[in-house]
This record gives structure tokens, sequence and C-alpha cells, in this order.
């Protein structure tokens, strides 16, 4: 791991630990070999802003730091920068450095106890278990829960087209039709009326008759025509309706475990 051979903003800022303790100027900077990102910084103390051709800067994890105005605030306290493994040459440092300061930054610092279970008691009476999770000096434990926030997008959800189909339907129309119709008429005949040459003698007449009459009748003509009905178009409204959402959330619980074996 290499510094970076162009000094970045944070070079020539002024370094502070945890508790605001100033450390010394920032003189160096660290980059990670595989992605090229700051890791570490070496810190000169003292009021020069550059160390002499042979001294070994102090080094200090970047993780957890905050950069205003010229001050840059680690999230380590002074002791762990002092006491750091120191690097053999101060433009690089070796696999083997760095994993000795991971190493180093891992552990407790100086002033901290740690417990039969695990936990790390600081001075300032903050306690960090195992995975360094805080947890508060008299004994509470914050517990978190997560929280479902629905809220509603106008996506596509269907499409419509208007499309016109022919339907059949029988229709009963009263018609009103009017026809000829046959009737006979019986005229009396006066005495004068009658045929001469023909007496009534009282024999039967052989049968007469005349001749046809075409009888005439109306009849329903139908005829379709084809006119427009109405007109129909497509629109769209918004409806609202009531719909659930179902997620999984997960929460923070307690458990307690006690021992039996009594502690030395």
């Amino acid at each position: 791991m290499a510094s970076d051979p162009t000094p970045p903003s944070v070079i020539g800022a002024i370094a502070h630990d945890r508790d605001g303790k100033p450390l010394g100027t920032v003189t160096a900077v660290y980059l990670d070999d595989v992605t090229e990102q700051p890791t570490w910084v070496g810190l000169t103390p003292g009021a020069h802003a550059a160390p002499d051709d042979d001294e070994v800067p102090l080094i200090a994890p970047v993780t957890g730091s905050q950069l205003a105005d010229d001050r840059m605030q680690l999230a380590v306290d002074s002791a762990a920068v002092h006491s750091a493994p120191r690097a053999t040459r101060p433009d690089h440092l070796s696999p083997e450095e760095e994993a000795a300061l991971l190493e180093h930054y891992r552990r407790p610092a100086a002033g901290t106890v740690r417990d039969g279970d695990g936990m790390v008691r600081d001075n300032d009476g903050m306690v960090r278990d195992g995975n360094g999770t805080v947890r508060d000096g008299d004994g509470t434990i914050t517990l978190a829960e997560e929280q479902l926030d629905v809220t509603t997008v106008v996506e596509p959800w269907t499409r419509a087209v208007l499309r016109i189909e022919e339907v059949s339907e029988e229709v009963l129309v009263p018609v009103t039709i009017t026809r000829q119709r046959a009737r006979i008429e019986h005229l009396p005949l006066a005495h004068g009326d009658r045929e001469p040459g023909r007496a009534a003698t009282g024999e039967r007449q052989p049968s007469r008759s005349t001749g046809w009459v075409t009888l005439y009748a109306e009849e329903p003509r139908v005829s379709l025509e084809r006119v427009p009905a109405e007109r129909v178009r497509l629109t769209t409204t918004w409806e609202t309706e009531q719909s659930s959402v179902t997620e999984q959330l997960r929460h923070e619980e307690v458990d307690l475990t006690t021992t039996d074996t009594p502690r030395d």
C-alpha cells in the first residue's frame, strides 16, 4: 500500500482524536492497492507540516473520520494512535504492516476493561459487545425495528379499445293491413221485374253461377335502412378502492442468558 503521490485536500489538516485532542498534522494518505481509496493517514506530531526524510509518521485509520475546515476528526483515541505500530518507510505500508495495524485498532484501547462475558467497558461508561454494538453505561439497550412505509406510484395497469360488433334482435312492429271480402247482397224483385216467358210453375231451376271476382288485400312490405343511432367515445376516470400490502418486518428482541459458573 503506497501513499498518494498527489497531496489531497486532507494533507495539511490538523488531526484530532475522537475526544477532540490534537494529534498532529496529516502528512500522508495511504491508498488501498485494490480500491485505490484512502485507508490510512500519516500524522506528524508538532507544528511542522512535513516530516523529515527519516521520520516515520503515526498511522491512523480513515474509517469513521470527518473532515471540516482543515480539521480532521478521527474515530480513535490518542492512546491508540501513539501505541500503533510504525511503518518502516514513510511512503509505503507493507501487507504485514497493514495487518498489524488492523489488529492493533481492533483491540480494546488503553483504559478499557473486558468483562468475562466478552463486553468491553470504556472509562467513559460506554459498553461494546464483540460486534462493536454500543450500549449505554446504565445497562439499557436500544432495540431497533423495521417500519413499513407504503406509498403509491402511477403505473400502466391495462389497455382498453372500442370495438363495434353487430348484434341481431327480434323486433315486433304492429302493422294495420286492409283486405277485400266478398259478400252476398239480396235484392227483392218487383212483379214487373220478372223475366218474361218463364212461368212460376214452382219447378226447380238448374244451378247457375256468376263469373269469378278478384279480391285484393294489403300485405306488409319491410325495408331496412342503416341510420346513425348514437355516438360513443372512450374516456377514463379514477376510482378508489382499498388494497392490502403484506411484507415481512424484522425487529430486535432481548434474550437473557445466565450462567451458573461464578466469576473469579
